[in-house]
C-alpha cells in the first residue's frame, strides 16, 4: 500500500497550549523549534528530541558481549500523569547470567527525567498497565516453569509501581500463567533465550519460551494481554492473547492470534505484538514475524473480545516490536522500524491506509553533532560469507503513549554500534513529543 508524500516545514515556533495539557512535552517556558509534516488530512507537529539518557556502551562476559548497544527501551504512562522509560542494562543475545532494566521517571511531562533507578530484573520490557490507586502492573516479559520439565505451568515475579515509580511492590511467583492447553517447547540460540546454561549458573534451565510481550488491554471484565511462545514440535514463533480476571496474578490462555502457516520456513513466526481497541469496539493486534525490510508487520482483527482472530494480513509498516495506540481524536499511530524508525499514521477507523513520517531523519536535522546523529555502519561478514546491508546506529525499538488528547512521546534509542569508537560515542535515550491534528 503506497504511503502519501509529507511536506516538512522546519523552525516554526510553538504555540502556547490549553492550561488543561500541562503534560504535554510540547510544552515548554521558551518557544521551541517544531517540525511540522503535513500529511493527507492530518498536521503532525513534532518538537525537539529530549534526551532521556547517555550511557558509554561496556563489553562483559566470557563470549565479549555488548551492552547498552542494543538497548531496547519502552515507556509507559501512570495514571496520575508521571511517565517511565525503561531500557535494558543486559546484552541482547539472552545468554548473560542475569537480567536487569533500568528505569527513569519523569514528572513534567518528559522535559526532564530522574536519575535511573536499578531494580527491574527483566531484560525485555514488561508490559506496564494502570490499575488501581494511580499504580502500573508490570508483567513480567519471561515467565519460569513452576517446576523441572513443566511445560504448561509457569510462574514470575509480580510487579507493581505505586506512588507515580516512588514505591515498587515484588511478590516472587507472584504471577501465574496455569493450566496451559498445550506443551510448550524451549528454542535455543540467539535471539532464542541463547544455549543452554548448566544448572547453579543462571537460573535460565528453567526458561519456557512463553513471553509477555507488547501491551494490554481491559475488555469484557477481564485483562487481556499479548505475547508469544513456540509450541512443543515446531520451529516458528505464534502469538497469543492471555486472560486475567485478577487484575494480573492468575493468566490463562485465551487465543491464538496467528501461526506460521503461510509464512517461508526462514520467519521466526508472528511474536512480538501490540493491541488496541477500536472505536467499534473490535480488537485489532499488528505483528512482527521476521527482522529487516523484507519482513512486514501483520495484522489481524476480532470481533469477539479476543477470542477468535482474522487471518493475518501484511500492512506497510515493516520489521520490530510493533507500538501501537488510537488517539483521542481517532487518529491510530503505530511506530515500529528496522532498519530505521518510522511513524505510522491512519485516519480510517480500521487503518486500512497508512501514512509514515521517517523519524530517522527528523532527528538527524535536530542532532547537534555526531554522537548524537543515528547513522549507518557496516556489519561484519557471517561465517559463510555473507556481507549484510548496512545497519542503523538504533535497535529500532519503540514505543509510543498519549500523554495528553492528541499529544504523544514517543522513546527511541540512538545505539553506538557495533561498539563505541570512543569515550564520547554514547548510546542514547530519547523521548520526542509529537502532537496529531485532524484537518
Amino acid at each position: 500500500m503506497k504511503t502519501n508524500p509529507t511536506r516538512i516545514l522546519r523552525g516554526l515556533p510553538l504555540l502556547a497550549l490549553a492550561a488543561g495539557l500541562a503534560l504535554s512535552a510540547l510544552t515548554t517556558a521558551a518557544a521551541a523549534a517544531v517540525t511540522e509534516v503535513k500529511l493527507a488530512g492530518l498536521r503532525v507537529r513534532i518538537g525537539e528530541p529530549i534526551q532521556v539518557a547517555a550511557q558509554l556502551a561496556w563489553e562483559e562476559g566470557p563470549n565479549h558481549r555488548w551492552v547498552m548497544n542494543h538497548p531496547v527501551p519502552s515507556m509507559a504512562r501512570f495514571p496520575s500523569g508521571e511517565i517511565l522509560v525503561s531500557y535494558s542494562l543486559v546484552s541482547d543475545y539472552n545468554d548473560n547470567p542475569r537480567n536487569f532494566s533500568g528505569l527513569q521517571l519523569s514528572k513534567d511531562g518528559g522535559k526532564t527525567w530522574s536519575r535511573r533507578l536499578d531494580f527491574v530484573a527483566e531484560h525485555q520490557a514488561m508490559i506496564y498497565t494502570p490499575v488501581a490507586d494511580s499504580s502500573l502492573l508490570g508483567i513480567p516479559a519471561y515467565l519460569y516453569a513452576t517446576s523441572p520439565g513443566e511445560t504448561r505451568n509457569f510462574d514470575a515475579t509480580y510487579t507493581r509501581l505505586e506512588l507515580g515509580g516512588g514505591r515498587a511492590v515484588l511478590e516472587p511467583h507472584g504471577v501465574k500463567v496455569v493450566d496451559w492447553p498445550w506443551d510448550l517447547a524451549r528454542p535455543t540460540g540467539y535471539g532464542f533465550f541463547g544455549p543452554e546454561l548448566v544448572q547453579g549458573i543462571a537460573p535460565r534451565i528453567s526458561y519456557v519460551p512463553l513471553c509477555f510481550d507488547g501491551n494490554a488491554v481491559q475488555v469484557g471484565g477481564r485483562l487481556l494481554a499479548t505475547g508469544y511462545c513456540l509450541k512443543q514440535g515446531d520451529t516458528q514463533y505464534r502469538n497469543v492473547i492471555l486472560a486475567s480476571e485478577d487484575q494480573g496474578r492468575t493468566w490463562r490462555y485465551l487465543s491464538t492470534v496467528a501461526d506460521a502457516t503461510g509464512l517461508p520456513p526462514e520467519a521466526e513466526g508472528p511474536n512480538e505484538i501490540s493491541m488496541i481497541q477500536l472505536a467499534d469496539g473490535d480488537l485489532m493486534t499488528v505483528f512482527r514475524v521476521g527482522g529487516g525490510r523484507g519482513w512486514n508487520l501483520r495484522r489481524a482483527y476480532s470481533h469477539d473480545q479476543g477470542r477468535t482472530w482474522s487471518a493475518a494480513e501484511a500492512i506497510p509498516a515493516f520489521s520490530v516490536e510493533p507500538s501501537l495506540l488510537r488517539t483521542a481524536n481517532g487518529t491510530i499511530a503505530l511506530s515500529t522500524g528496522r532498519p530505521g524508525i518510522r511513524l505510522w499514521l491512519s485516519t480510517d477507523a480500521r487503518a486500512e491506509k497508512w501514512q509514515d513520517i521517517d523519524i530517522v531523519d527528523i532527528h538527524n536535522r535536530w542532532a547537534p553533532d555526531p554522537t548524537y546523529r543515528i547513522g549507518t555502519y557496516q556489519p561484519k561478514p557471517s561465517p559463510d560469507g555473507v556481507v549484510a546491508a548496512p545497519a542503523w546506529q538504533t535497535s529500532s525499538y519503540t514505543e509510543i503513549v498519549e500523554v495528553a488528547p492528541n499529544r504523544l512521546l514517543l522513546v527511541y534509542d540512538r545505539s553506538a554500534k557495533p561498539s563505541p569508537e570512543n569515550n564520547g560515542d554514547l548510546t542514547r535515550i530519547f523521548v520526542l513529543p509529537i502532537e496529531i491534528v485532524r484537518d
